[in-house]
């Protein structure tokens, strides 16, 4: 479980929980078939937070794939340096 799942998921833990303590044992479903439209607004709120849950994961992972060719490329650059250093040592040593 990478980072943000793990945050996504305390989050979802604390808002079941605060559900939990704030609704009646069995009213959940005595709550939805009651109201047809709470129902839909449920329906609608869980999946909008599922696709948002989603996005949030697709970007986090662009977001790690961006950090390492950040990183690839300062270590090319710092190889290249390296490279380039020792190049110029070895023509000084054949000159002289």
């Amino acid at each position: 479980m990478n980072p943000v799942e793990r945050v996504l998921h305390q989050e979802l833990t604390g808002l079941l929980d605060r559900l939990a303590t704030s609704i009646p044992e069995g009213s959940f479903e005595a709550i939805r078939s009651a109201s047809p439209t709470l129902k839909t607004r449920l329906d609608d709120a869980d999946a909008k937070l599922a696709a948002v849950r989603e996005s949030l994961l697709d970007s986090y992972g662009r977001w790690r794939r961006a950090l390492e060719d950040l990183e690839n490329l300062w270590a090319l650059g710092a190889w290249r340096s390296t490279a380039a250093e020792e190049s110029t040592e070895q023509s000084a040593a054949l000159a002289a």
